[in-house]
């Protein structure tokens, strides 16, 4: 499995944009869920209802469960980096491209609730 053509530090790269993307959308989070806080008196029947707010912080929590499981992730590589480089059927890749399924799908999820949210909250 050694003599693969994957290292470590490209793995790595994408824990580190996935992270920051991550940490992004948390902020956005907060940032929608600040706003909808201070709609003026006028415009509160357009802010988001408890239901909404429950998703949305729901959706935060997942992002920053991803986050974590890939903090995680990038601990055990650290540990195992005596098997790099791998092969692209190593188990360190599956999980690795586990991960990015799972990222683009909350990248999906998060690019359509943040822009429903535009439209029901904002301008």
């Amino acid at each position: 499995m050694k003599n693969g053509s994957i290292q470590l530090m490209d793995i790595e790269l994408e824990h580190i944009l996935w992270k920051k993307r991550l940490d992004l959308f948390v902020s956005e989070v907060n940032l929608m869920i600040s706003h909808n806080q201070k709609l003026p008196e006028e415009r509160k029947k357009d802010a988001l209802n408890s239901i909404e707010l429950l998703a949305l912080e729901e959706h935060k929590d997942n992002l920053i469960k991803l986050k974590s499981r890939i903090d995680i992730k990038e601990q055990e590589l650290k540990f195992y980096n005596k098997d790099f480089p791998i092969t692209e059927d190593h188990e360190y890749l599956k999980d690795h491209l586990e991960l990015r399924q799972k990222n683009h799908q909350l990248l999906d999820i998060h690019l359509d609730r943040i822009r429903d949210i535009i439209k029901e909250i904002g301008v």
